[in-house]
Parts: structure tokens; sequence; C-alpha cells
């Protein structure tokens, strides 16, 4: 537009000047009829060419006079053409603006709601995988439970009916190998030694509790009862221990009562003292047999190997020794892990079910502000 005013200015100049000329040579033409001369060297030519000359002239310059004006017309509705365009341009322009302006404004407004959540993906992401990570820890300890639950199933079974109606089952404290557990797995296979058969003997309360289920409970296998009532413990002397651990010491190895290797409830003490509390377990050969020897006490090696005061000594393969005691413990551990995995899924699935409203809140705010900007 600043560039056809520029050439429309130019043209009206062109006119102006055209313009003037046309009046001179006017001037000049109303001198010449009236036989005056205006301009020097014209007095040799004749009148009638001087008229014909000017009157040539002023056509050539009423001519340019009609073609600047038609340029300043051209370059007029040029002008205005542009001036409207420009009109139209700025009119888009502030209406693209304005909308600019509201789609800003929109995004700071959908950003301060997203502020506002105080919602953080990061630890939506650490919870999401410390969940599956949970759940997949809770799927192998189910399995691992009941894999180590069917290999026990057999061998420690032991099923009865009531004697009679309103019996109080609690009476029944079960298995000895179930009523124990050995907090280290190189110990089962001596502890299993040392308890031999009355691993697998049945702890009750009292004698008549015992008289009932062999009466009347309708057991399916033969089993030994250890009324709590009845039975005496037994536990190796405090001096005999002692002297044990000396020696062990003074061998670069340990001796200690096998019942100091079980955990148990002190409800069944009496049992436990009775199956576990004569022997002492040695770690080496050489050692359980000079402990045995020095104090008259039967000591079983970590190979599971007994030296007995009476001088027998027991041995050899120990392929299948310790497997129930550390299949028990095994498994109360599995259980006692499930119980803590459990008790964690919990929590985390109360954290994600209070972050999915969040996240989802979270989520559609996101795609607005997407779109917003």
């Amino acid at each position: 537009i600043v560039m056809d005013e520029k050439n429309s200015g130019l043209v009206r100049s062109e006119a102006e000047a055209a313009e003037k000329e046309y009046a001179r040579l006017q001037e000049q033409y109303q001198n010449m009829c009236a036989g005056i001369s205006s301009s020097e060297g014209d007095e040799a030519k004749s009148l009638p060419s001087q008229i014909s000359g000017a009157l040539s002239d002023a056509n050539n310059a009423e001519a340019k006079i009609k073609q600047s004006k038609m340029k300043v017309d051209h370059l007029s509705k040029t002008a205005n053409k542009f001036k409207a365009d420009m009109k139209k341009e700025e009119k888009a322009a502030k209406a693209l603006n304005e909308k600019r302006d509201k789609m800003e404004a929109k995004a700071t407004a959908i950003q301060k709601q997203i502020d506002a959540l105080n919602f953080d993906e990061d630890f939506e992401t650490e919870l999401y995988e410390k969940k599956a990570s949970l759940e997949n820890q809770y799927s192998n300890l189910r399995e691992d439970i009941e894999n180590l639950t069917a290999q026990l199933a057999g061998r420690l079974s032991f099923n009865f009916s009531d004697p009679h109606k309103g019996f109080d089952r609690s009476k029944v404290m079960g298995l000895v190998a179930r009523l124990v557990n050995v907090s280290e797995a190189k110990h089962a296979t001596a502890l299993e030694v040392v308890a031999g058969g009355k691993l697998y003997q049945v702890v009750v309360d009292e004698a008549a509790t015992g008289k009932q289920l062999l009466a009347k409970g309708k057991l399916q296998r033969r089993v030994t009862i250890i009324p709590l009532d009845k039975i005496q413990g037994r536990t190796v002397p405090e001096e005999r221990s002692n002297a044990a651990s000396g020696i062990a010491q003074k061998m670069g190895t340990t001796a200690r009562p096998a019942i100091e290797l079980v955990g148990f409830d002190e409800e069944v003490r009496t049992a436990v003292e009775y199956v576990f509390g004569s022997s002492l377990v040695v770690d080496g050969m050489e050692a359980a047999n000079k402990i045995c020897d020095a104090t008259k006490t039967r000591t079983v090696t970590l190979q599971g190997d007994v030296y007995d005061p009476s001088g027998t000594i027991s041995g050899g393969s120990n392929k299948n020794l310790g497997s129930t005691l550390k299949r028990l413990t095994d498994l109360s551990a599995a259980k006692e892990s499930l119980k803590s995995v459990e008790s964690e899924i919990r929590k985390v699935r109360k954290e994600w079910e209070g972050l999915k409203s969040a996240s989802k809140k979270f989520g559609e705010l996101s795609d607005k502000l997407e779109l917003a900007n």
C-alpha cells in the first residue's frame, strides 16, 4: 500500500505538470491567434505552423493528463482495495489474538487444576510396580506353601473325630513336628535325629484326652500320645552343658543342647524337653565323640551321626534326614512371609485405589491441556 501511494503521488505530480504544460500551451495558442509570439525562435515559422504545432503539443499534453488521471484512478482503486484487505486482515488478526488469549487463559486455568491435584505420575508408576511385585511375591509364596504342604501331608497328617459331642479340640495340640520350629536350617538334620520317632507323636493336655482319642477318635493310623500331665521332661544338666561347650571351644567348634535350637510355646515345654532335652548337637565328629565320652551325654553331629554313652555310634546315609523339620521350617517361614506380604498388599491397594480417581482426573485435564496448547 505504501508503494502504491508513492506511485500515486508520482502520477499526480506528472498530471499536475501536464496540466501546467497544457495551460501554457493554451496560452501560447491564444497568443498565436492574436498574432503574438510567446517563444523565441518561432518568428521564422508561419503562423499556421505555429498554431498546428501548438495544437499538437496541447493534444499530447491532454492525452498525458488523461493517462495520468487513469493511472491515478487505478492506483486509488488498488490502494482502496489494499486498505479494505488490510482492515480484514487486521480484524482477523485481532480475532486470532483474542482466541489465543482465551486459549492461554484456559490453559492456565487447567494447569492450576492439575497443580491442585498434587498428583505425581512417578509415584503412581512406582506404586504400580510395587503392587505388581508384591502380588507376584504373594503368588510365589502361595505356590511354595501348597508344595510344602503337599510334601508334608502324608507324613504329618493327623485326623481324628470328636470322641464325644462338645469335645474341646484345643486339648489336642498336635504332632511334635508341628509344635516346634528350627531357626537355622543347618540344624534340621541333627534335630530330626535327636527326636527320632517322637517327632511324629501327638501332644495332648492330659492322659484322659489321650484315652478318649484312642477309644473313640476313629484314628486312621497308630499313634503315640504324649500327655502333658504325665510326661517327664529331661534336660542336659548345666554342668555337662558347660563342659561340652568348653571342650568344643578348645577344638574350634560348637556344642549346644538340642532344645536350645528349637522354638516352641511354653505351653508344650514339657513335651519338647521330653523329645529334645537329653541330647547335645555338636559341629564335628571328633568333637562329638570326645564330648560324649567326657560328659556321658548323647551327642549328634550336624550330619546326623550319633554318639551314645553306651558306646554305640550311628551314622551313614542321611539322604532323607532333616527334610521334615526343614520343610516345616520353610513352611512356617513362608506363612509368616505371606502374612507380611498380604499386609503390604492391602496397604498398597488402598493407596492405589485412592490414586485412581486422581489419576483419571489428571489424565482428563492433561488431554484438555494438550488441546488448549
